[in-house]
């Protein structure tokens, strides 16, 4: 039997990119003596960075017919439509010629609703276009609505559902009507490119980017939801009481930077926070590294990467009291609407006890999700040997 992982996303998604990464890697490591595996990208630059890891991958293209198919497939003409035509997408005709079986969409992915025969694995990352719409990256344009269109057309026909967490797994089921038991939770794992090997050398790391060690660090793209301002107010509580501190920003505009930078200018940080913007893979643990702590009061949840990073390489964290469960007791947690509280526990964390047992504690929290990972791993073998049995039913 074949699986072929399908990327869609590309390295501009942060979190998401790496996650998508971490999942063709753990299917391909999965893969020997079970099935035969392949990887498709529909993203050209993709392939130089699967080649690094050493998976082998094929780029095809994405066009108008696929969006045609995806948009018959949710209401009633376009079905009847489709039903006389008996379109299949590109991507469909280049598996189905390469014996796949199975498909398995590493990120939540439209694509899924244009699959006339072969069946899929759907991923999902988070609901938090439902759990907090108020946000303008999931309420503006339409992308709610998007968005719930996906899950509710996709989800249902998947063979099988990934999620990170329980808690996640149990918002699909309960919001989706989907059954428990075809959904199964595949915890993160840190971003497979901050590994040492892949890596430039913290000093190296520190020269390019003229940064001196000690600051706080917080690797998010410049979304509304990963809450910058909080930081920056934080930041200013201290500066207020003499204690002056310095922050690091690393990640991509997606519409909130302008804010960012006003705010900045407004409470008099300049001189105090540093935004690096996009930043290669190569020169990220470098900067994890250097930090005084990890920084993370986001809304979104209830997973992140960060954190994995941070207890990964050895760095305090600090995170959203949102994501506490994740967290468990491997960091400080703190409500993303109190800016205080954020700066006390800035203050906190610099106590060389405090970071000291937070970085134990991070260590232990990290072993607790890489055994609930492997166990997670061999669920999802044995569900993939009983959609092999199922496969031989037919031609």
């Amino acid at each position: 039997m074949k699986i072929a992982a399908i990327l869609t996303t590309d390295v501009g998604r942060g979190g998401g990119f790496n996650q998508a990464l971490n999942a063709v890697k753990q299917m391909a490591e999965l893969a020997p003596g079970q099935f035969d595996f392949i990887t498709y990208t529909t993203v050209r630059e993709n392939l130089a960075t699967l080649d690094r890891l050493g998976i082998e991958a094929r780029f095809v293209e994405s066009g108008l017919t696929d969006k045609f198919i995806a948009a018959c497939a949710v209401n009633a003409i376009g079905r009847k439509l489709q039903g006389r035509l008996r379109l299949v997408s590109r991507i469909e005709e280049t598996m189905l010629q390469d014996s796949v079986d199975l498909v398995y969409f590493l990120a939540p992915s439209a694509l899924c609703l244009t699959l006339q025969k072969l069946p899929y694995i759907m991923t999902v990352w988070d609901l938090c276009h439902r759990d907090s719409p108020e946000f303008p990256e999931v309420r503006q344009f339409n992308e709610f609505h998007a968005t719930e269109w996906l899950y509710r057309n996709g989800l249902g026909g998947a063979y099988l559902v990934l999620a990170d967490s329980d808690a996640l797994a149990d918002r699909i089921a309960e919001r989706y009507g989907l059954a428990r038991d075809k959904l199964l939770t595949m915890p993160f794992a840190p971003a497979p490119l901050a590994a040492e090997q892949y890596s430039s050398g913290k000093q190296l790391v520190l020269d390019k980017y003229r940064l001196e060690e000690g600051y706080y660090f917080y690797p998010a793209q410049f979304w509304a939801h990963k809450n910058h301002i909080r930081i920056l107010q934080a930041l200013s509580t201290l500066k207020s009481s003499g204690d002056e501190r310095n922050v690091v920003f690393a990640g991509s505009d997606q519409g909130s930077l302008p804010h960012v930078r006003s705010a900045i200018t407004e409470l008099g940080l300049d001189g105090l926070v540093k935004i690096l913007g996009f930043v290669p893979h190569e020169d990220m643990r470098g900067l994890y590294e250097a930090c005084a702590a990890v920084v993370m009061p986001t809304y979104f949840g209830p997973t992140n990467l960060p954190p994995l990073e941070a207890w990964s390489i050895g760095r305090p964290l600090i995170y959203s009291s949102l994501c506490a469960r994740h967290a468990s007791e491997a960091a400080l947690l703190v409500d993303p609407d109190d800016a205080s509280a954020l700066a006390a526990a800035m203050k906190q964390v610099t106590r060389s006890e405090v970071a000291t047992e937070l970085i134990e504690r991070g260590s232990r929290r990290l072993a607790e999700i890489d055994s609930q990972r492997r166990v997670a791993e061999d669920a999802l073998k044995a569900s993939i040997a009983r959609f092999a049995k199922r496969r031989e039913c037919w031609a």
